[in-house]
């Protein structure tokens, strides 16, 4: 069977690190590309992890990696509504991601051509063929769209890591990615692609535990092994900053969107709906609002949204993969 071409968009920390490993062992996908964007931390740091993981997995010459955007479309011109963006390690309270992911530092430099117009290139020569999985904050992903609107009809789907219904974790309303640059998300969710969502709510469902942790490492994989020691990481920043119900277990964000396109099964509760962004810059700012309930029905879905996930389809995938 041919392999799904895919391009991960990623603000690389340990999760998107898990996403990028997933995507480039694979049997089933092919990797075209790594894009890098500001978000978890700024862009040198993203794309310098990028370049680590690529580098360890021994795909220097295979996978790409291309620099894009420093910072959000327009969020941070207005004084003190996004503080602390481009992110750095003080702003890590927990010590989830840190400055870099805990591999050794890349002799790789990325590729001379920007992310975006990577990306409305590789788009626009395509067949329509490609899946776009984007992890972090949707500038890349807006400004191509933005530049290039006809790449709409070259994108196959995108599957988004981002957006919380019920869950949220950086405001009392907003989900990291979306809330760092909402326009950007705005402009995605309004550009008529085929979109699934992927929030908070299932990434909070499909969760790694120090147990996976102990059996990926025992596995002797060095994609398994590296996966075993971002768990472990993020586990204890967790613990301290966003407890799951289980203390012992900890989200792995980011990967769960790249195994949403190897098995659709993994995502539960999957609704079509209408979404919005708030972008107005208040206390709401970045918020993704989902009509579950049709309040507008005169507003068309244009989103799949999955509410929860199946564990063990997650748990298992990662470990088929990493071992």
């Amino acid at each position: 069977m041919e392999k799904q071409k895919v391009i991960l968009d990623v603000d690389t920390g340990t999760d998107d690190a898990v996403a990028i490993m997933l995507a480039a062992l694979s049997k089933d996908l092919d990797l075209l590309g790594v894009c890098s964007v500001n978000g978890n931390r700024g862009l040198e740091f993203t794309t310098e992890n990028s370049l680590r993981v690529v580098e360890y997995l021994g795909l220097a010459d295979k996978i790409p990696v291309y620099k894009g955007c420093s910072l959000p479309m327009v969020s941070t011109l207005a004084e003190g509504r996004r503080p602390g963006i481009p992110c750095t390690g003080s702003m890590d309270k927990n010590n989830i991601h840190g400055d870099y992911v805990e591999l050794p530092p890349s002799s790789i430099q990325p590729q001379k051509e920007h992310a975006v117009f990577w990306l409305i290139d590789t788009l626009m020569a395509s067949d329509g063929d490609i899946i776009l999985i984007p992890v972090g904050p949707l500038t890349n992903i807006a400004m191509a769209l933005r530049i290039e609107p006809r790449i709409a009809q070259k994108i196959k789907k995108i599957v988004i890591m981002g957006g919380g219904y019920k869950e949220v974790n950086i405001t009392p309303t907003a989900e990291f990615n979306f809330w760092v640059d909402p326009e950007a998300a705005k402009i995605v969710v309004d550009s008529g692609c085929e979109i699934v969502i992927v929030p908070l709510d299932a990434t909070h469902k499909a969760v790694m535990s120090l147990k996976d942790a102990d059996e990926l490492e025992a596995s002797g994989k060095k994609a398994a092994i590296a996966t075993a020691s971002f768990i472990r990481h993020r586990q204890a920043g967790y613990k301290i900053w966003q407890p799951m119900a289980d203390i012992d277990t900890v989200p792995i964000h980011d990967a769960l969107a790249v195994c949403a396109v190897l098995n659709e099964d993994v995502l539960e509760d999957v609704r079509e709906t209408y979404m919005d962004i708030d972008i107005a810059g208040g206390a709401a700012d970045g918020m993704s609002i989902c009509d579950l309930d049709k309040r507008y029905p005169d507003r068309k879905p244009n989103v799949k949204v999955a509410l929860s996930a199946n564990r063990e389809i997650f748990s298992r995938m990662i470990k088929e993969i990493m071992c």
